[in-house]
């Protein structure tokens, strides 16, 4: 194999984004904020405080220095040394003393701000190597020492995420690897056990309850990081179970996840891939296979991702360039299983069903969300995420949330899915509202348990918070050869509904790194064929149970 093919539009990308990782940081070295990287703080002042994550930037710029291959003008550039030395510097300043630090406002400290920073921290200082000044390495060092002091007594209590954990855990394993304290390598112990112990029968890590393809991805990252500084066995078993059902869920057109998984993600992490390639068959499969994705961003990636996925991204496609370059040969090919039929996940009520003509998938945890792609044509052909309706009271209802114990069955010919639906809490934050919140964080915030009591609350606001309704749903498609037909029959009490429409696209629960762009949108959005189009719904004949159909046929037409 050309070592150079694969490596390829990785470098390029991290190269192209050179130029604007340099302009994010404060570089001015009398500014009270020099070796900020957070623009909208030092430069805007748009915002009140600095969020600790984007000095995550300082491990780009570590490879951008140490590594040859990056080329002039950054290998071995003096300037861009100092300025990552001041961004060490700012990172180290505006850490707690007891270790932790913020990510989405001030006194929060953040499990996800601790771990992802220092594990990204941790890795620039080791691209940089013997280049950076000893008194510099020192205060990071110590900083990072500090971070893993918190760790070791912290975890994450508003959720189980395994992708944060899986970053405490490497973050950990790199303090410890620059430290030769055992501490940290037991802790990271934990938080892997945790993670695997959690780990469904069915191979996909748990994120608030399910399984997101998207996230996998990132999360999967940090744990084959974990297994190339300590290999072991058990949790490379772990990684492709996790790998192989995530491969159920890769598109025709390259792009995977969506609304009807867990967090509604569409993104594509290439690392953890390019990583494993030479040892797993199934991970030398998915990153040969989503490789184009990188380029064409067929799956949501740096091209499309906001400021606060950035610098996590820009820096997986480091770790995938070092990967695929270092990748002499693969482990043969294992695609997930291609025959016609139904691939069913009912722990976390996600399914494939595939025929000749179509490939049509499945959220029946999130109430029967569809996402159905022509196999000829290789492109998606039809998107429904079932109802959003506007309450007289304002408020929002939808059958789309995800319901553990939603009653729904698959396989090869049909679809059942019944359930109810909920209010919706989708809150937006407000002058008085931010005044009120900027009060708390700033007094009684300031102690750690209400601070994590107060994280506890928004959590519960803006993920978990929903209200039944006395209105109900039955879902019924069949998957038939050359077509998927779709019967939707509502009933009950829709006397507080404003309207309610059928639509393409939509998502109900908060999810900061859901709804980036990708090119399918724009079939969805502006695609020719009227099962495209939002529709209204007879409010008037629910009552007496209103029964909606809609057709998709393949090879003729829509019906």
């Amino acid at each position: 194999m050309d070592a150079k093919a694969p490596s390829y539009p990785f470098l390029d990308a991290i190269r192209d984004q050179g130029p604007r990782v340099m302009g994010l940081m404060d570089r001015e070295a009398l500014s009270p904020t020099v070796g900020c990287c957070d623009r909208t703080y030092w430069a805007w002042k748009f915002v009140d405080f600095p969020g600790a994550r984007f000095q995550e930037a300082l491990c780009v710029m570590g490879f951008l220095y140490g590594s040859e291959e990056a080329g002039a003008p950054y290998f071995h550039n003096p300037n861009l040394l100092t300025w990552i030395e001041r961004g060490l510097d700012y990172w180290c300043s505006i850490q707690y003393r007891d270790g932790s630090f913020d990510e989405a406002y001030p006194y929060e400290r953040s499990l996800a701000a601790t771990a992802f920073t220092s594990f990204y921290v941790s890795e620039g200082i080791r691209f940089v190597g013997e280049h950076l000044p000893k008194a510099t390495k020192a205060r990071a060092t110590l900083a990072l020492r500090k971070a893993g002091d918190w760790l070791v007594t912290h975890d994450e209590h508003h959720g189980f995420l395994s992708n944060h954990l899986a970053a405490a855990a490497a973050a950990l394993m790199n303090i410890h690897v620059l430290t030769g304290d055992p501490r940290y390598r037991e802790r990271c112990r934990y938080f892997v056990d945790k993670i695997l112990a959690h780990q469904s029968s069915e191979g996909w890590y748990e994120e608030y309850g399910g399984a997101d393809p998207g996230y996998q991805t990132h999360g999967s990252f940090y744990l084959a990081r974990i297994w190339q500084l300590d290999p072991d066995p058990k949790l490379l078993a772990s990684i492709e179970r996790s790998m192989r059902f995530l491969s159920y869920f890769l598109h025709l057109d390259k792009s995977l996840g969506g609304e009807y998984a867990s967090r509604n993600t569409q993104t594509y992490y290439p690392a953890a891939f390019e990583m494993l390639a030479s040892e797993s068959g199934v991970a030398s499969w998915v990153a040969d296979t989503m490789r184009e994705a990188v380029d064409s961003a067929s799956a949501a990636g740096l091209r499309s991702v906001d400021a606060y996925n950035y610098f996590p991204f820009l820096n997986n496609l480091v770790f995938a360039h070092l990967a695929s370059k270092a990748r002499t040969e693969s482990a043969k090919h294992e695609p997930p299983e291609s025959d016609n039929g139904v691939v069913w996940f009912p722990k976390a009520g996600l399914g494939r069903v595939r025929k000749d003509a179509y490939d049509a998938y499945v959220g029946a945890r999130k109430g029967g969300v569809l996402k159905v792609f022509d196999r000829r044509r290789g492109a998606l052909v039809y998107n429904d995420c079932g109802y959003l309706g506007r309450m007289k009271s304002k408020k929002l209802c939808s059958n789309q949330y995800e319901d553990l114990e939603r009653e729904a069955a698959l396989d090869a010919e049909h679809l059942s899915v019944r359930g109810r639906f909920v209010q919706l809490s989708k809150p937006i934050m407000s002058p008085l509202k931010f005044m009120a919140f900027r009060a708390f964080n700033m007094t009684a915030g300031q102690v750690p348990q209400l601070a994590f009591w107060m994280k506890n609350l928004l959590v519960k606001a803006l993920i978990y918070k929903k209200k039944e309704l006395d209105l109900f749903f039955v879902r019924e498609v069949a998957f038939e050869e050359d077509a998927i037909v779709v019967e939707d029959v509502l009933t009950g009490d829709a006397s507080g509904l404003a309207e309610l429409r059928w639509e393409p696209q939509f998502t109900t629960i908060h999810m900061g790194s859901s709804r980036y762009y990708v090119p399918n949108d724009l079939e969805v959005a502006q695609g020719p064929a009227p099962r495209l189009q939002s529709t209204s719904v007879q409010l008037d004949r629910i009552a007496d149970g209103l029964r909606i159909e809609r057709r998709v046929t393949f090879g003729g037409g829509e019906a």
